[in-house]
């Protein structure tokens, strides 16, 4: 191929090193292009662990388009250094994802993209108060209604407490941060003396039992809760845009105080469909050392 460089009518002198200028470019031009920058990225682990926050920025970027599927995931030293973690939270993280189905990997093929995330959300099980407050980070929770109840015998039951004790209830919407679909119609009975603790807030950003705790000076110490079964009742159908009598996953939560007295409840309706609450533990308590 003719060289397409003109040459000077004059001999001009060279800088040092200039006499390997056109061959360093030829190089340049035939060798295969770089790998990628990542762009580096932050996590918010102030309340979850870090894999979970790097699971669910994959899951972003998955959902977004970003790694379509069937698309390779970048190798576990890159993610590593994009978000400033260890390789040990990249392979919890991925553990993640392939239980949920969103990415599968082999040997000698690296992690590939299987499916994008569901419209049913995956959760690690809220069994702690820091679960809860993981859990509570990820979501909206937009206040619908307030009002001064009387306990009849059926809700006395799930409030444990005397038919005709009065509550203050509060109903709550609840949604995923960027996310339309409604995920859960909430019920929150505080008893009257703590009925205050919202006050005229419309979008709450932290759980109503803090709430209670900053202006009222409680402690909470102890939460039981209780997993059942249950149908959307024609209310929580329409808020939800469900059906009546739709199967639902009923969550409820016993916040008490030191003494053990009931301070608030929250009663939660989850649609089937919108909402799966997974666990997971090992078999034997050495598996670790196998993988």
């Amino acid at each position: 191929m003719p060289n397409r460089r003109q040459m000077p009518a004059a001999p001009v002198p060279e800088a040092p090193g200039a006499g390997h200028a056109h061959t360093a470019l030829a190089k340049t031009r035939n060798a295969a292009p770089a790998p990628q920058t990542l762009e580096p990225r932050t996590l918010d682990g102030a309340r979850q662990p870090l894999y979970v926050s790097l699971a669910r920025a994959l899951l972003r970027d998955i959902d977004s388009g970003r790694y379509a599927v069937g698309s390779s995931l970048p190798p576990e030293d890159q993610l590593g250094q994009r978000f400033g973690v260890s390789r040990h939270t990249v392979r919890q993280a991925l553990r993640e994802l392939k239980e949920e189905g969103v990415i599968w990997a082999r040997p000698g093929i690296g992690t590939k993209v299987r499916a994008r995330p569901q419209t049913a959300r995956f959760f690690s099980g809220i069994n702690s108060i820091s679960d809860l407050l993981q859990f509570i980070d990820t979501t909206e929770m937009r206040v619908t209604a307030r009002r001064e109840v009387i306990a009849d015998e059926v809700l006395a039951a799930q409030l444990q407490c005397p038919a005709g004790q009065a509550w203050a209830e509060i109903t709550i919407l609840r949604r995923l941060q960027h996310d339309k679909q409604l995920l859960n119609y909430l019920q929150v009975y505080l008893r009257p003396e703590f009925g205050d603790a919202v006050g005229k807030l419309k979008v709450l950003r932290q759980p109503v039992y803090s709430l209670v705790e900053a202006r009222h000076g409680v402690r909470i110490t102890e939460v039981l809760q209780d997993v059942t079964a249950a149908g959307l009742t024609a209310e929580m159908a329409k808020a939800l845009n469900a059906v009546e009598g739709q199967p639902a996953l009923r969550i409820t939560r016993l916040y008490l105080d030191r003494k053990g007295s009931v301070v608030l409840v929250g009663i939660g309706h989850y649609p089937s469909g919108r909402y799966t609450q997974r666990t997971r533990f090992l078999a034997h308590a050495d598996a670790n050392k196998h993988e």
